[in-house]
């Protein structure tokens, strides 16, 4: 009997907490998974995955190892940063998870040069990069070779021929230095480059057909998109995005399998919609405003803890300013980078920039989290939790219900805003749908109806038994 194949992502700005809606999903049986893989991306994500073992952060490892029989795979659409993710991989190892035999890494990966990472952290603050090199990397995987000297290395390549491979590492690394008067030891960055490659090589997997080898065999197998949807490298809004495609179809492209075997999509959102780095964010809370305090800083001055030490919470809470409004939910809801530890610019629900996305990617099934943080707004002095049902240009008023499709299109137009009944109740108690009030119900018949996508399930709070099943 043949395998299939299932397609979890993003519906947003990323955060939206797809490590804890599937692993839920993947434990209970509701994605029938053996096998659990990465298709873009690299460290550039950050999945809060909680174990018997207690809470773990993954950033560019799969969310598969504390499923005793399961396997991950990081497939050839992915970059390799290896200075952390072989600490990645120390780590959940310590912690009594062996995955040895248990992941496998294509050896189709581009590797992340410190060239790379240099000239991220070089040139990176604008965009809001997370500075490990992800977009250089695949900067020089398009670019491939320039002349005669080779850009890109591949983790397999690497490995089959390290001496000559260490020296190309070295020369680009040498380049970048002396065109940006970067200050760096070449010496020691290529030497620890090599040492963590070099111990990533028991993972790395030479056959092209390993996952599709394993579905014929009956396996199903599991994508679990890093990053998010808003975040594409194509139909995002360039250059405020990510450097992979983050769009369901690229699971397979970037996955290594067919879309024959493709049988779902999942899609996660949050209520409290979130987004860190520089870019449109038309729900966002305080607007302009919000990007540039968020952003200060390379978006590290207003951490968790200095933000703690600044404001008076509950009277923010009660402001008539939608930017002090926007740091109150912040501080409450604990809206800061599970990867960076940057506060996250935080907007209202946008239902139609959800509506597209549910559409674009083909989405079956929608998972809605924080849906607790809504009872947040009966606090303020809001007449109920706002919701994005349109946009309105700013210079003749003209209404649209789709997204704009340029960033300087973006800039132009405002929120058009639906308020719905407040919740005057903490939902982190509910276990099951008949535990939610009335309200609740109906905010999730309305979202459903606008969306055009059933919502299978809603997170209740940050705990992973705080998850209501609908469906």
């Amino acid at each position: 009997m043949t395998g299939k194949s299932y397609v979890s992502i993003g519906a947003q700005y990323g955060d939206e907490g797809k490590g804890k809606i599937t692993d839920i999903l993947v434990s209970e049986g509701n994605i029938p998974a053996d096998i659990i893989a990465r298709f873009n991306g690299a460290n550039n994500a950050g999945h809060n995955v909680q174990t018997a073992k207690g809470n773990f952060i993954l950033h560019a490892i799969p969310g598969f190892f504390q499923h005793r029989k399961k396997l991950g795979y990081i497939g050839s659409g992915c970059v390799v940063l290896p200075e952390k993710t072989r600490p990645e991989i120390s780590e959940i190892e310590r912690n009594g998870y062996s995955l040895e035999g248990r992941l496998f890494i294509s050896a189709k990966c581009t590797l992340v040069q410190p060239a790379d990472v240099f000239l991220d952290k070089a040139t990176g603050k604008e965009v809001g990069t997370t500075g490990n090199g992800i977009g250089p990397a695949y900067a020089r995987q398009a670019l491939r070779q320039l002349g005669n000297k080779l850009r890109n290395i591949r983790i397999g390549d690497y490995l089959e021929n390290r001496r000559e491979m260490q020296e190309i590492v070295r020369q680009n690394l040498e380049e970048i230095c002396q065109q940006y008067k970067i200050p760096a030891d070449t010496e020691a960055a290529v030497e620890i480059f090599d040492r963590e490659t070099k111990a990533l090589g028991k993972y790395v997997c030479y056959d092209p057909l390993f996952l599709v080898s394993r579905v014929e065999e009956g396996k199903n197998v599991l994508f679990e998109g890093a990053n998010a949807v808003m975040l594409d490298a194509v139909t995002g809004d360039v250059p405020f995005v990510t450097s992979s495609r983050t769009i369901a179809a690229g699971a397979y492209s970037g996955g290594d399998l067919p879309p024959k075997y493709h049988a779902k999509t999942i899609a996660v959102a949050k209520a409290l919609m979130s987004r860190v780095g520089n870019g449109p964010f038309i729900a966002e809370l305080g607007g302009e405003r919000s990007e540039r305090y968020c952003n200060e800083e390379g978006g590290y001055k207003y951490t968790k803890e200095k933000e703690a030490q600044l404001y008076d919470v509950a009277k923010l809470l009660k402001s008539d300013d939608p930017f002090q409004l926007g740091i109150a939910l912040r501080m409450l809801s604990d809206e800061y980078g599970a990867t960076t530890g940057r506060p996250r610019r935080i907007g209202m629900l946008d239902l139609v920039m959800l509506r597209q996305n549910c559409k674009q990617n083909g989405v079956d099934e929608l998972y809605l989290t924080k849906v607790d943080v809504m009872e947040l707004y009966s606090r303020t002095r809001l007449p109920g939790i706002p919701v994005v049902v349109a946009y309105k240009y700013e210079s003749d008023g003209e209404i649209t219900e789709f997204p704009p499709s340029t960033v300087a299109q973006s800039r132009k137009v405002t929120p058009v805003v639906e308020y719905l009944p407040h919740f005057f109740w903490e939902l982190s108690y509910a276990r099951k749908a008949k535990d939610l009030p009335g309200e609740v119900h109906e905010f999730v018949s309305f979202v459903e109806d606008f969306v055009g996508v059933p919502i299978y399930g809603i997170g209740v709070g940050p705990k992973r038994e705080e998850f209501v099943r609908l469906k």
